[in-house]
């Protein structure tokens, strides 16, 4: 920024010119370009965000003032995994995930501006984790979540909350040139598809017994919910991911839907009921682990309703498997 001193004199000899030139100056056609380092920065500006990298908007480097970090196995096409070792203890920080702001916690605050209208939210944060969102000026957040690993880790809030912040200090860097980092997934792979076009909408909610057009799809389109989110009401969610291995619990069973073998996962508790269905896909390409892609579906109904998930997320499987490509 030109001092106050220096623009008066700046301005004194631009007039002393003009006099020398006899008047002769005109007006100079055109108009000022706005420089594009200085404009708003929105989520328009990544590209296609179902090839976003996540893993490419903050390297382990970033950690390295906090500790010595390392990549750990995938559990998302959205959102990479670090540990960072701090002493004798780990802090797992997970990354890269695109949300809408309102999807964020309630309890939200803003903790700091920064350039081009972003700005840093913190959610859900305690002595054992941290979360931090780096907002856009279009109100997408992108998620920073750190936590010890142990529950006897002699890590203070504050250093787990220091990672946080380094991630989000390392993604804002990457980001507010524009340049989102992406990766080339394999043609048939689930990361190019969304989500919410596997499954017509208006089965789906008749399913559910909802009349309203509850539907949300995650920015990066790998991830689609109908009905509302939470346990109050029938919802079911369609999940692009990958992961190092199936999890499942001791009821489940391996069926053949739609030509794909599929495990069936019943759960819940009294109040809830839900069914997880998945189904394996294709080796991930950017795999550390071994991790490979999988669809999963979740439906959820509350107990009193006396509906199966399991039953209504078969027939959701039936609709979506055909959809997807070939491995």
């Amino acid at each position: 920024m030109m001092a106050r001193g220096a623009r008066r004199a700046a301005a004194v000899l631009a007039v002393g010119v003009l006099v020398a030139l006899g008047g002769c100056a005109g007006e100079v056609p055109g108009s000022a370009v706005p420089d594009p380092a200085e404009q708003p920065l929105t989520v328009d500006s990544f590209g296609d965000l179902r090839t976003l990298d996540p893993c490419g908007l903050a390297q382990p480097a970033a950690f390295a003032a906090h500790g010595q970090a390392r990549p750990l196995s995938r559990l998302s096409f959205d959102e990479c995994l670090v540990a960072v070792t701090i002493g004798q203890d780990n802090v797992e920080v997970e990354y890269g995930l695109l949300r809408q702001l309102s999807a964020l916690p309630e309890q939200g605050r803003e903790i700091g501006t920064l350039s081009r209208g972003m700005r840093v939210v913190q959610t859900d944060s305690d002595e054992r984790r941290c979360e931090r969102h780096l907002v856009l000026a279009d109100d997408v957040a992108i998620s920073v979540f750190a936590q010890r690993q142990g529950a006897d880790a002699e890590l203070s809030a504050e250093q787990i909350c220091a990672v946080a912040k380094a991630g989000v200090d390392a993604i804002f860097e990457t980001v507010q040139t524009g340049n989102a980092p992406h990766w080339e997934p394999p043609h048939n792979s689930l990361a190019r598809l969304s989500a919410c076009s596997a499954l017509p909408t208006d089965e789906v909610l008749g399913l559910l017994g909802r009349t309203s057009r509850e539907v949300t799809l995650f920015p990066a389109e790998h991830q689609c919910i109908w009905g509302l989110p939470g346990g109050e009401t029938p919802n079911a969610q369609l999940d692009f991911v990958v992961s190092a291995e199936e999890t499942s619990s001791g009821d489940a069973s391996v069926e053949q839907i739609a030509g794909r073998s599929t495990t069936v996962d019943p759960t819940g508790t009294d109040e809830l009921r839900v069914c997880t269905i998945s189904t394996e896909h294709i080796e991930f390409a950017q795999a550390i682990e071994g991790e490979r892609e999988y669809a999963v579906i979740r439906t959820l109904f509350p107990s009193a309703t006396g509906t199966d998930p399991c039953e209504v997320g078969s027939k959701l499987a039936e609709m979506a498997w055909p959809t997807l490509p070939p491995r």
